[in-house]
C-alpha cells in the first residue's frame, strides 16, 4: 500500500494532535517495513520524527493555515504524487481520487464551544461533520468518543474504530532527586508540588483547580501547585483568580514544557491532578502513571476509562471534592503508594506499537484486503479492545 498521512501538527507545539501524530509515525516505523508512507509535514526542516526507515518519505506542505492546507495544497501533493489511502486530521481534503480515513479524537467543539475561538468552532461543525460522513472510515482514541461521534453525526459503529494512545518510551520513573534538581536548575521550581500539564485552557478545569487548591493550603499543605502548559483560550480568569486569592508566588506558570523535559515535571511531582471537564482521551493521565505519580482525574467523558482503577477519580465540577482528594493522597503514604503501582500497571497495557499495528488494519480493512476482514469477522471490534484492568 501507498498511504498518505497529514502530519501538519508535528512541531507546532499544540499537544494533543501533534502527540498523536508523532507517536504513530513512530509506531508505524518500528512496525512497518513494507508499506510505503508519504508523511505531508507543514515544515519538513529540523523535524524531530526520529530514525525512519526507507519506506517513509517527508513531503513539505507548505503552509499551515487550514484554508491552504485542506483545499488547495493536501490535494495537490496526492494528484502529484498519488496514493491509496490518505489518513486526515480531522478534515479530509477535497478532490481526492483515494480511499479516505481520518482520525477524530473528540468533537469537544459540540460540547464545550465556548472554549473555542468563534471561526474555529464553526468551521469544526460544519466541515468535521460531513467530513466524519465522506470518509471511508474514522479512526478515535477511545470507547467514550466513538459513541459520541456516532450519536452526534449519525454515524454507524461499523465506521469508527478505536485507537487507544498510548505514553511514549521516554515515561518512566526517573530519580525523583535528580529530576528535581534539574527542574531548579532550569525553571527555578524547587520544594515540593503538584502538577498539572497540558493546555491551559478553558476545558480543562483549571479555575476550579486553583480554587481547590486555595483550600488546600488553608488545611496546612506547603505544597506549591504548577500549572505546565502554553496558556490557551480564555485562561485569563485563572489568572485573575490567582491574584484574588493572593497565589500568585504559590501557582508557578512555566509555560509550554518542551517534550524532553516533559518527563522531569512527572517525576519531580508528589502529585498529577487532570480535572479536565472533557477529553476524547487524555494522554497526561497515562503519561504520569508511566511514571509512577499518583493521579486524580475525572469522572466523565474517556478519563475513567483511560484510568481505569488506577486513579482516584473526582466530581470535576465539585470543588470541594477535589480538594479533598488532594488532601487525601498527600496525607495518605500508603494510598500514594498504591496508586503508584497501580498506574504503572495501567499505563503499561497500552502500547504504541499495537495502536501502529491497529492503524495498519484500519488500512487494510479500507483496502478491502482478506486479512482484516477476517480478523473483523472473528472478533467484532477486536482492534476496539478496553485494555484490561
Amino acid at each position: 500500500m501507498r498511504i498518505g498521512i497529514d502530519i501538519h501538527s508535528v512541531g507546532s507545539g499544540k499537544g494533543g494532535n501533534e502527540t498523536y501524530y508523532r507517536q504513530l509515525v513512530s509506531g508505524l516505523g518500528r512496525a512497518d517495513h513494507v508499506n510505503d508512507y508519504a508523511l505531508y509535514m507543514a515544515n519538513t526542516s529540523g523535524n524531530d520524527l526520529g530514525p525512519l526507515g526507507a519506506n517513509f518519505h517527508l513531503e513539505r506542505i507548505g503552509a499551515t493555515s487550514p484554508y491552504l492546507r485542506i483545499p488547495f495544497l493536501l490535494p495537490r501533493l496526492v494528484k502529484r504524487s498519488p496514493v491509496e489511502i490518505f489518513h486526515a486530521q480531522f478534515i479530509i481534503p477535497p478532490f481526492l481520487k483515494c480511499r479516505t480515513v481520518t482520525t477524530i479524537p473528540d468533537i469537544a467543539y459540540e460540547h464545550f464551544p465556548e472554549s473555542f475561538p468563534v471561526h474555529q468552532r464553526a468551521w469544526s461543525k460544519v466541515l468535521v461533520g460531513a467530513s466524519a460522513k465522506r470518509a471511508d472510515h474514522i479512526i478515535t482514541v477511545s470507547e467514550y468518543s466513538k459513541r459520541d461521534i456516532c450519536q452526534k453525526y449519525g454515524i454507524s459503529e461499523e465506521k469508527i474504530s478505536v485507537t487507544y494512545e498510548a505514553a511514549g518510551e521516554e515515561f518512566f520513573p526517573f530519580d525523583r532527586g535528580k529530576c528535581k534538581e534539574e527542574l531548579a536548575r532550569k525553571y527555578g521550581i524547587t520544594g515540593d508540588f503538584i502538577l498539572y500539564l497540558g493546555r491551559l485552557q478553558a476545558r480543562k478545569n483549571l479555575l476550579r483547580l486553583v480554587e481547590a487548591f486555595s483550600q488546600l493550603r488553608q488545611t496546612g499543605i506547603t505544597h506549591k501547585l504548577v500549572l505546565a502548559g502554553k496558556q490557551d483560550s480564555l485562561f485569563e480568569p485563572v489568572l485573575s483568580r490567582l491574584h484574588e486569592l493572593r497565589l500568585d508566588e504559590e501557582v508557578l506558570l512555566p509555560g509550554y514544557i518542551p517534550m524532553q523535559d516533559v518527563p522531569l515535571f512527572y517525576n519531580a511531582a508528589d502529585l498529577f491532578v487532570y480535572p479536565s471537564l472533557f477529553e476524547g482521551f487524555g494522554l497526561p493521565v497515562l503519561e504520569a502513571m508511566a511514571c509512577g505519580v499518583p493521579v486524580i482525574t475525572s469522572r466523565g467523558s474517556s478519563l475513567e476509562e483511560v484510568a481505569g482503577n488506577a486513579a482516584v477519580l473526582i466530581d470535576p465540577l465539585d470543588t470541594h471534592s477535589l480538594t479533598a482528594a488532594m488532601g487525601s493522597v498527600l496525607h495518605d503514604r500508603q494510598l500514594r503508594t498504591n496508586l503508584s503501582q497501580a498506574g504503572l500497571k495501567r499505563a503499561a497495557q497500552f502500547s504504541n506499537e499495537a495502536t501502529a499495528r491497529q492503524t495498519i488494519a484500519v488500512y487494510e480493512y479500507v483496502l478491502g484486503t482478506e486479512r482484516l476482514v477476517d480478523r473483523i469477522s472473528r472478533r467484532r471490534w477486536s482492534i476496539a479492545h478496553v485494555p484490561g484492568e
